[in-house]
């Protein structure tokens, strides 16, 4: 990118390295823009927007017209069903390098969840039109977004069905061992979320998830304190997941 070009405008993919999404060091699903050709690229990043969100900031809301894609190109956030009289469910923590349409896509055109920065993220904004544009002209292209977008929608049906059939000790162990093996990857880790968001997470209210932790804590499995967690049995954590 030349000196002194607006990366938000930034439509030369092939050669921006920093501030383009698809095409830096921190790319966004490779194999999957890796399947367009520089015009097709071209065609859905000349209209992108780069946005900055601070903790809390919400991303997409639900219910809203779905006008955008949005590659998060670093940071996390959380995806929140919203449900009647301000109970919430939050069924998936979205990385960095990620891709999210909040559902309805092709669909209705509405977004079905709620994305919300949990830390600072940087995100692009890609208008769905050309994408839909792109997904008549290019059939490969078009099988591996789908399948991407599967998976996002499996995994938080996996974790709603979950929520629904489990007890709460299940539940709260689903919860550290999903931020242990698939958000931070690490042992110990820093939460990052609230204990509300926490209990959001595991179906249950703040009091009943705090409790729970506190169990945990006195059967040896999770050493935690106000900031992190560290878990200390992993194996008997899998065991009262699997029972429920």
């Amino acid at each position: 990118m030349s000196e002194g070009q607006d990366p938000s405008r930034c439509g030369n993919c092939t050669e921006c390295k920093h501030d383009c999404c698809f095409k830096s060091d921190h790319c966004i699903n490779p194999h999957i823009f890796g399947l367009l050709s520089p015009d097709e690229l071209h065609t859905l990043m000349d209209n992108k927007r780069q946005i900055h969100f601070r903790p809390g900031e919400t991303i997409m809301k639900q219910n809203t017209p779905l006008t955008h894609l949005v590659c998060i190109k670093n940071g996390l956030a959380k995806v929140v069903s919203e449900g009647p009289k301000g109970k919430n469910l939050i069924l998936q923590i979205i990385k960095s390098n990620s891709i999210f349409t909040g559902g309805g896509t092709i669909v209705d055109d509405f977004r079905h969840f709620t994305v919300a920065a949990v830390t600072d993220i940087d995100c692009c904004f890609i208008d769905t039109t050309r994408l839909y544009q792109l997904l008549t002209q290019n059939s490969t292209f078009s099988i591996e977004l789908l399948k991407h977008s599967n998976k996002q929608h499996l995994s938080m049906l996996t974790t709603l069905i979950n929520l629904t059939n489990k007890y709460m000790p299940g539940r709260v162990a689903d919860t550290l061992l999903y931020l242990k093996n698939v958000v931070f990857e690490t042992n110990p880790y820093n939460f990052l979320l609230s204990k509300q968001e926490l209990a959001d997470m595991s179906g249950m209210t703040k009091e009943s998830f705090i409790r729970s932790l506190k169990e945990f804590e006195d059967s040896g499995l999770i050493r935690h304190n106000r900031n992190s967690v560290e878990i200390l049995k992993e194996n008997e954590l899998i065991e009262i997941s699997r029972n429920g």
